[in-house]
């Protein structure tokens, strides 16, 4: 088989057909040739000296046989620094795709657990209840009886009586906070049960409303706080509970976050008949 480096193989059938394919080539150096029963490419120099006698040459009988150097492609440089020069921008990529990914990525730490008690309904400010008393009995001109003066005092005094408190824990960012395990817990000190209760959970993000959630409580004793949980997580700056209504038949009491009173008389604003 003959090949002149042109990747080009030609099997040839005779010597004198293999001569004619040597004096043919255009480059000699690149010759290679491949003897039947043999396992390797020879050049023109290593066939001369094995198969044909010493006169004899393969290329013009006036000009050695001269291999040539092959000199080492330059693309190949080329292709060296160009995966030199992207792998630098990969790599300079990457690094700034870390900086920025821990730079924005949020970083929660545990907080303290937080305990919050309901702030005083805006609605029902201070009052004297002896006083309010009072000033019904003598318009009145008659004596108030025991259960009523003390569901009176109860109906208008019930902020100090009804207590209402949200306990939770908190992870914390500089995104700010959130909160988890939330647990609402209602004090009933007043000696009745309570028939039933709903509380408002507000979440606030920059002094302003992010969500709101809500709690309902039935049967409320006074032997022992009531309880719930309320299941998730609630992101923001802060959290705060409120009553949003109370309703207790046994001593004529409702109350409503929206309403200024449930009855005609101001005073007693929070007595209801049913």
């Amino acid at each position: 088989m003959f090949t002149d480096g042109t990747n080009v193989i030609r099997e040839v059938e005779s010597k004198e057909e293999l001569l004619a394919q040597i004096q043919s080539a255009i480059d000699p150096a690149k010759v290679r040739i491949w003897i039947f029963n043999t396992s390797e490419w020879i050049n023109i120099a290593e066939f001369n000296k094995r198969f044909l006698p010493p006169i004899v040459s393969p290329v013009k009988k006036s000009e050695p046989v001269v291999e040539k150097k092959v000199e080492p492609k330059p693309s190949k440089k080329f292709i060296s620094k160009s995966f030199l020069k992207k792998m630098i921008i990969g790599i300079i990529a990457s690094a700034a795709i870390f900086l920025v990914y821990n730079f924005t990525k949020v970083t929660w730490r545990k907080g303290s657990p937080l305990t919050i008690m309901a702030a005083r309904p805006l609605n029902t400010p201070p009052l004297d209840a002896d006083s309010l008393i009072e000033t019904i009995e003598l318009l009145r001109g008659v004596k108030l009886d025991k259960i009523t003066r003390t569901n009176l005092r109860i109906r208008n005094t019930w902020p100090d009586r009804i207590q209402l408190q949200l306990t939770a824990d908190r992870d914390i960012s500089r995104e700010g906070s959130r909160f988890y395990n939330l647990e609402f817990s209602i004090d009933n000190s007043t000696g009745y049960n309570i028939d039933n209760a709903e509380v408002k959970l507000t979440t606030w993000k920059d002094d302003e409303v992010s969500s709101t959630d809500t709690v309902k409580f039935s049967n409320i004793g006074y032997a022992a706080p009531a309880k719930r949980k309320l299941e998730g997580l609630y992101s923001g700056d802060s959290i705060s509970v409120a009553f949003s209504s109370i309703r207790s038949r046994v001593f004529n009491f409702c109350y409503s976050v929206d309403k200024k009173s449930n009855y005609g008389n101001y005073n007693d604003r929070w007595f209801c008949k049913e």
